[in-house]
C-alpha cells in the first residue's frame, strides 16, 4: 500500500519549477520530494553556478602573470614582492575572517557579495593605471582584501542554498560549484596570455575589472537575500562555552590543525605559482607556454573534483584529502627534476589532484566540523589559505634570491608533507569530517 501524502505534500507539484518557487518566497530548498542531485538543473542553480564561473574569472586572467607583472613591469624585486603580497594577504585574512563572522549573524551574504565585488572592480582599475609600489600596496591591502572575501561568502551561501533542499549531496554538489570555478581557470590563463600580448597589463587588469562588474551582475540576478533570521545558527554546547576561541569556531575539535594543514598545503601552492613561472622563463618557455602550464591543471580539477566528490560522499572525505595531499609531494619533488615545459605538462595531473581536494572537497569537510556555522567555517577555510599563500610570499622573499628555483620546489614539498602529517594525525573527536548524511540536511 502506497504511503499517504501528506495535505501539505499534496498541493506541491512535483514540476514546479525552483524560480516559481523562488517567486513564492521558498526557492530550491523547499522541494522535499525530489532527488537532490535534480538541483543540479534547477535554473536558480544554474544562475549560482554561472556566478561561481564569473568569479573564477576575476582571478584566472591575472593570477598566473603576477609575479611576472611586479618583477618586470613594476621593478620589484624578490624580496620587495614577498613583503607586498604579505601586506596584502594580511589584510585580506583580517578583514575576511571578521566579515565571515558577521555574516552568520548580522550582515546579508548578497550585501557583501555587492560590496566585494564592486572593491575589486576599483582595484584592478587602480592597478592598471599606478606604478608606484607604495600605492599599489595601498589599493592590494584595501580594496583587494576586500575583494578577496567574495569566494567564501558566495561558497557559504551556496551551503546554505544546498542545505535548503532536503535530501541534497551535499558534498557532490559543492564538488559541482567548484568544479565550474575550475573551468574559468582552464580558459582564462590562455586568453589573459593573448590579451596581455595585445593590449599589456593593463588591458589584463582592466578585462578582470570587467568581470568584476559583471559579478555584480550576476549576484543580482542569481544570489538571494537572506535575512538573518532565516539563516541557521550555532546552539548548545557551542553558544554555551562564550569563549571568543569557540565564538570564532577554532575551539572545536579538529578545526585549528586543519587550519593549518591546509595553509601550509596553500603555502606550497602559492609558493609554486610565484616560482614555476620564473623557472619556466628561465628555460626559454615564452608566455604561451606559461600560460599553458596554468591551464592543465584547472582542466584537470574539473574531472578530479566531480570524481571525488561521489567517493567524499560515500563518506571517504577524509581518505581522498590524505590521497590528494600526498599526490602533491610527488608533484613538487618530481618538478624538481623536469627539464622542458612539456614535462611540466604531464605533471600537472598530480598538481590538479592535489588541487581539487584542497579547494573542493575540503570546503564542505571544513563545513561539517562547524554545523550550522557555514559563514566562518568558510570563511576560516578561506583565511587558512590565505595565511598559507602568505607563508608562500613570505617564504619565497626571504629564499627567492638565496635558493635556485629548483630548490624551492623541495620547500613546496616539505610543505606539503607537513600538511599529510597533520591531516593523519587531526581526526576530530567523536566524529570524522564526513560528507553528511541525507538526514543531516
Amino acid at each position: 500500500m502506497a504511503p499517504r501524502r501528506s495535505p501539505e505534500r499534496s498541493r506541491q507539484p512535483r514540476h514546479q519549477s525552483v524560480d516559481g518557487l523562488a517567486r513564492t518566497g521558498r526557492y530550491a530548498g523547499s522541494v522535499t520530494d525530489t532527488s537532490g542531485r535534480r538541483l543540479l538543473y534547477a535554473p536558480a542553480f544554474s544562475g549560482l553556478l554561472a556566478t561561481t564561473f564569473v568569479l573564477g574569472l576575476t582571478s584566472s586572467f591575472i593570477a598566473p602573470f603576477g609575479s611576472l607583472w611586479a618583477t618586470g613591469e613594476i621593478g620589484m624585486s624578490a624580496r620587495s614582492l614577498g613583503a607586498f603580497m604579505t601586506i596584502n594577504s594580511l589584510c585580506a585574512i583580517a578583514i575576511g575572517t571578521a566579515v565571515g563572522r558577521w555574516s552568520d549573524s548580522v550582515l546579508s551574504r548578497r550585501t557583501l557579495l555587492l560590496v566585494g565585488a564592486s572593491a575589486g572592480a576599483l582595484g584592478n582599475v587602480g592597478y592598471a593605471f599606478v606604478r608606484d609600489p607604495v600605492l599599489l600596496t595601498a589599493i592590494g591591502s584595501s580594496a583587494l582584501a576586500l575583494a578577496a572575501m567574495n569566494f567564501a561568502q558566495l561558497f557559504a551561501h551556496v551551503r546554505e542554498e544546498i542545505a535548503r533542499h532536503e535530501g541534497a549531496d551535499a558534498t557532490f554538489l559543492m564538488g559541482v560549484m567548484r568544479a565550474c570555478y575550475a573551468l574559468a581557470w582552464t580558459a582564462g590563463p590562455n586568453l589573459g596570455a593573448a590579451l596581455k600580448g595585445d593590449f599589456g597589463y593593463r588591458g589584463l587588469f582592466l578585462t578582470t575589472a570587467g568581470f568584476f562588474l559583471l559579478l555584480i551582475g550576476c549576484v543580482l540576478g542569481f544570489v538571494r537575500r537572506r535575512p538573518r533570521s532565516e539563516q541557521p545558527r550555532a546552539t548548545g554546547a557551542n553558544e554555551a562555552r562564550g569563549s571568543r576561541w569557540s565564538a570564532w569556531g577554532l575551539g572545536e575539535p579538529g578545526v585549528l590543525a586543519h587550519c593549518l594543514a591546509f595553509g601550509l598545503m596553500f603555502a606550497a601552492f602559492t609558493l609554486n605559482g610565484l616560482n614555476l613561472p620564473l623557472v619556466l622563463k628561465q628555460s626559454g618557455a615564452d608566455e604561451t607556454a606559461i600560460a599553458t602550464a596554468f591551464a592543465v591543471s584547472p582542466l584537470c580539477e574539473m574531472a578530479f573534483m566531480v570524481g571525488f566528490g561521489h567517493v567524499a560522499a560515500r563518506g571517504h572525505q577524509r581518505a581522498v584529502i590524505v590521497l590528494g595531499t600526498s599526490a602533491a609531494i610527488v608533484y613538487f619533488v618530481a618538478l624538481r627534476f623536469a627539464a622542458a615545459p612539456w614535462h611540466v605538462y604531464a605533471l600537472q595531473v598530480l598538481n590538479a589532484s592535489a588541487v581539487a581536494v584542497v579547494t573542493s572537497v575540503a570546503i564542505p569537510y571544513f563545513q561539517d566540523l562547524l554545523p550550522s556555522r557555514a559563514g566562518i567555517a568558510t570563511s576560516l577555510y578561506s583565511s587558512a589559505l590565505k595565511a598559507g599563500a602568505l607563508i608562500g610570499f613570505a617564504t619565497f622573499g626571504v629564499l627567492g634570491s638565496r635558493v635556485d628555483g629548483r630548490g624551492l620546489f623541495l620547500v613546496c614539498a616539505a610543505f606539503a608533507t607537513a600538511t599529510v602529517s597533520l591531516i593523519v594525525l587531526a581526526t576530530p573527536r567523536g566524529r570524522t569530517a564526513r560528507a553528511p548524511t541525507k538526514a543531516s540536511l
